[in-house]
């Protein structure tokens, strides 16, 4: 359209310059011609219609000049032309200036970033595409609205501060709410930048947003899994920690520096968990650091810690490796502070081994008999053998040969009487567990021995298969006694109410095949037990006796599982109940 014009313009300047008879410069006109092409941004199209221009002015001369009229006419053509070049050269500057400012404002559009300028008052007077798909409002509805009464604007401080902030140092960073043209409600991240004139003047504001809002939800988030977090670490007891080596650079939670006892200006290290470490573990933490370095994908590793105080603490601390970073591996973990569980296991086990020791020596009150009739052979034996020697020695001559036969007889017994006794006493008295290679062969002699006057008294036929080569375990022998008593003895009575049929008792002993463990087999052939009851036998208070406290049974799993064995009962289908006990062979054995 405006060249369109712009050429009846040219057309009309021509007519009066040429055809009429005025003494005046009509041809500088032209000059609205190139401003009016220059006006729609074509560098060629001004150049174009200048070049037009200047002939039309040259052409116009010619026509309206009559020879012999002298300088002026041709000083009038020289201005025109002058002007109309004078006016090409400011519009092509000009074009240029535009361009270059168009191209400018086209890199605005292709920022992500909101981009707004408003005047002093607040006026938009420019918006980028980036604001439109923050805002939602198109630049031809925002241009010319207050910004802050068009996005409803919440300010962290006073408008008034930021502007008195602009004028002194001329820029202001900060966050501040708007709403969308939905109605969403945008958290931004704002920078302003003060304009001034060349005077130095403010004219205007340049603001450059970015909607921050998701931002700031995934840091509310991640700010509450962190306090649930490490609530969750302080409720637990649970620290975290982080570790690369070989450089032993490490990472400590909260929690984890609260169990290790230091503060938070400390920079996490093994040599500080070393510094701590019980001297009695040493040893352990060392070589869990050794398999970190060696780059094992799991640690499992349970310790204590001496405190500066005095106390103990006992730590669990279990670690894995991740492949995050294969050139760089790192061990991520836990350090759990199990000293309550501790506590709460040593005076468990002390409680179990008081009630182990009340049921060893109840067990001795209901052997009684045959603890008596034991103790009783070996002392009349001796008696006997002592009056042999005596008669040996009355002789004329004495029979001194016989006599030390008698003598040799009598030492013998009283060794066997003075087994027995300790025996007894190793387990009535209340001791910490001992523990030592065994063989199981011998203790199920010595169990039996001891029960030997109940196998009598209650018409039980034993039949004891030993396995033919030593059995050695490791244990505690008066512990394992007392396993093998009272499953003995509960043979024994569970076979009392039995008239109808021979009361049969069998126990094995053998090498499990295939597995490292050593197995001993009570059977009895009393009345049994329901094959669902067979897990219910082994909890404490559970008897199938009328006058039976239930707790022998329990305390023998509690035995047998601290030996790392287990114990279990079967319910044959034909009759009586089987008891199975199986422990983990002597390491020199497995050897």
């Amino acid at each position: 359209m405006l060249s369109i014009i712009a050429g009846v313009c040219a057309l009309a300047i021509f007519m009066v310059d040429a055809m009429t008879p005025l003494d005046i410069a009509i041809a500088v006109l032209y000059v609205v011609v190139v401003l009016l092409v220059a006006s729609t941004g074509s560098r060629k199209a001004t150049i174009t219609a200048s070049a037009i221009c200047a002939v039309l002015t040259v052409l116009g001369y010619l026509i309206s000049t009559p020879p012999n009229s002298g300088v002026a006419p041709l000083a009038r053509c020289f201005v025109s032309l002058l002007a109309n070049s004078t006016a090409t050269l400011l519009a092509l500057r000009a074009v240029g200036n535009t361009a270059r400012l168009r191209e400018q404002i086209q890199m605005l559009n292709l920022t992500h970033d909101a981009i707004v300028v408003h005047d002093m008052d607040d006026i938009i007077t420019f918006w980028n595409r980036g604001a439109h798909e923050v805002y939602g409002w198109t630049a031809a509805e925002a241009v010319g609205q207050s910004i802050h009464a068009l996005t409803r604007t919440t300010f962290p401080i006073p408008i008034e501060h930021i502007h008195d902030e602009l004028l002194r140092i001329g820029h202001w960073d900060g966050e501040v709410q708007r709403v969308r043209k939905d109605g969403q409600l945008l958290t931004i991240s704002s920078r302003w930048a003060l304009w001034r004139d060349a005077r130095g003047n403010p004219v205007a504001i340049v603001a450059t947003s970015n909607d921050i809002t998701d931002r700031k939800r995934a840091e509310a988030a991640l700010a509450r899994s962190e306090a649930f977090l490490s609530e969750a670490q302080r409720l637990s007891k649970t620290g975290s920690m982080a570790l690369q080596p070989p450089y032993s650079e490490m990472v400590w939670s909260t929690e984890a520096y609260r169990i290790l006892g230091y503060d938070r200006d400390v920079t996490p290290s093994p040599e500080l968990i070393a510094a701590r470490t019980h001297p009695d573990d040493l040893a352990r933490v060392s070589a869990a650091r050794q398999m970190l370095r060696e780059g094992k994908p799991y640690i499992d590793l349970e310790h204590r810690l001496l405190m500066p105080d005095g106390s103990i603490r006992y730590v669990h601390f279990v670690a894995r490796r991740t492949n995050a970073a294969p050139l760089l591996p790192e061990y991520v973990g836990a350090l759990m502070d199990v000293t309550d569980a501790a506590v709460t296991q040593e005076a468990l086990q002390r409680s179990q081994a008081e009630l182990a020791h009340v049921t060893r020596v109840t067990t001795l009150g209901e052997l009684a008999a045959s603890i008596a009739h034991e103790v009783s052979q070996p002392l009349a034996a001796i008696v006997t053998c002592g009056d042999s020697a005596v008669r040996w020695l009355d002789r004329a001559p004495p029979d001194i040969a016989e006599a030390q036969l008698s003598i040799g007889q009598m030492v013998r017994d009283a060794r066997r009487a003075t087994d027995i006794i300790h025996q007894i006493r190793s387990m009535a008295k209340k001791r910490d567990p001992v523990y030592e290679r065994l063989d199981l062969n011998v203790l199920v002699t010595e169990a039996a021995s001891l029960v030997r006057r109940e196998f009598q008294a209650n018409r039980v036929e034993p039949d004891i298969r030993l396995a033919p080569t030593a059995l050695y375990v490791s244990g505690d022998r008066v512990q394992l006694h007392q396993v093998l008593i009272n499953l003995l003895v509960n043979a024994v009575q569970a076979m009392a109410s039995i008239r109808d049929r021979r009361r049969d008792l069998w126990v094995v002993t053998e090498r499990v095949q295939g597995v490292r463990y050593a197995a001993i087999t009570v059977r009895d052939a009393g009345c049994g037990f329901p094959p669902a009851d067979a897990d219910k036998l082994f909890n404490a208070f559970y008897s199938t006796k009328k006058d039976g406290m239930g707790m022998g049974l329990s305390i023998c799993r509690s035995i047998v599982e601290a030996h790392g064995g287990r114990i279990w009962a079967e319910s044959p289908p034909e009759r009586g109940a089987t008891l199975r006990v199986e422990l983990p062979l002597h390491e020199e054995v497995l050897q």
